[in-house]
């Protein structure tokens, strides 16, 4: 693990370079060193920022260690520079991905459980964020990660929804900004015949599984090869679940969010670089 962590500061301290990024001279302790604490925390910590600055002052992998409080002040200003690497590194990816091919879903992140929901002071008390997991056949009280992955289960593009929002009503929330000749393919639940043929006129294939009703339909071969890719997208998501947080404390919205980004960034550097 300490040479996983000293191999992502490295990456992330380069890539700041590469990009331009400026900082105070006056600071002690640089923004790469804050982002690999909040980005090893999100990984091997359940995001427990403060599991995370201890690790890193026992092993002394660096000189100068913030406390809890003022490292929450200063990743906080870097939320922003999150995303942006997030997206630089997803742009990066989508050039090396020679198979043109994305699958696409959603994943829900509940900030509470339902019967706490009357207590919970991160979201106001609003039906928009009620929704419902059809896989685990339960309601939920948050938001949809929609996310984008190579076909090798690498991600490249998120977007947060409320939790009621459907699948197919938010598309317009993720960039799509795919290479041209690209091919997303993702389950029924994101059937948007508008968004089809708009990308279409981009060059970019937004392919979702046909419902047995679907005024649209196709030739056998390629509902096969899609029913193969929907078991793909359900093997790469489960891992995705399997390893995010059981519970993410939070005082803030924004809090929870930042978190959630941390811990997306750190799964496309561990399956893309590490």
């Amino acid at each position: 693990m300490l040479e996983k962590v000293v191999a992502i500061y490295v990456f992330i301290d380069d890539l700041l370079q590469k990009i331009g990024h400026k900082e105070d001279d006056q600071v002690k302790v640089k923004d790469s060193e804050i982002l690999t604490i909040g980005i090893i925390a999100a990984f091997y910590f359940g995001s427990h920022y403060e599991k995370a600055l201890g690790y890193v002052k026992d092993h002394k992998i660096f000189s100068n260690v913030l406390g809890k409080s003022r490292f929450c002040r200063r990743l906080h200003r870097l939320d922003e520079l999150c995303v942006d690497i997030f997206s630089q590194l997803g742009y990066v990816l989508k050039q090396m991905n020679t198979s043109h091919e994305y699958i696409m879903d959603s994943f829900p992140m509940s900030v509470c459980h339902n019967i706490r929901i009357e207590n919970c002071r991160l979201l106001p008390k609003d039906e928009i964020y009620r929704g419902k997991c059809v896989s685990k056949r339960e309601y939920f009280y948050g938001i949809k990660v929609l996310m984008m992955m190579t076909s090798d289960g690498i991600p490249v593009e998120f977007a947060f929804i409320p939790g009621r929002f459907a699948d197919a009503n938010a598309m317009h929330f993720i960039n799509y900004d795919l290479p041209e000749g690209s091919r997303n393919i993702s389950d029924s639940a994101f059937t948007n015949y508008f968004y089809e043929d708009m990308l279409l006129d981009i060059d970019v294939w937004h392919d979702t599984v046909r419902r047995s009703n679907s005024k649209r339909t196709e030739p056998y071969y390629r509902k096969f090869y899609k029913d193969m890719k929907r078991k793909l997208i359900e093997t790469m998501f489960s891992v995705v679940q399997q390893k995010l947080p059981k519970r993410l404390h939070a005082t803030t919205f924004k809090g929870f969010l930042l978190k959630v980004k941390l811990w997306l960034l750190s799964f496309q550097i561990e399956r893309a670089f590490l």
